[in-house]
């Protein structure tokens, strides 16, 4: 996971796979289990810190988790992120 200098913030495979490790392992819902992994990179988001975000496009392969889990993990990755800053998203 990466916030580069634009506000864009990266959310790779590995962070996927990190947040249903949690969800399976710890019953973490994905919102919690992004908080945990921004933690991790050492990422603290603010008001206007975040102008985009970018997912992967797929699960990981190599886990064989549900590929429909996938809107759900985004969709706790948005969650999380308008916690920080309400407005994000909102047009």
């Amino acid at each position: 996971m990466k916030l580069n200098e634009q506000g864009v913030l990266i959310v790779e495979e590995d962070d996927i796979h990190d947040m249903y490790f949690f969800l399976a392992h710890d019953g973490l819902t994905f919102k919690d289990s992004f908080e945990i992994g921004l933690e991790k990179h050492k990422i603290e988001l603010y008001p206007g810190s975040v102008t985009a975000i970018v997912p992967p496009q797929a699960m990981p392969e190599d886990y064989g988790y549900p590929e429909e889990d996938l809107p759900r993990i985004v969709e706790g990755i948005y969650s999380a992120v308008r916690e920080y800053d309400p407005g994000f998203g909102v047009w």
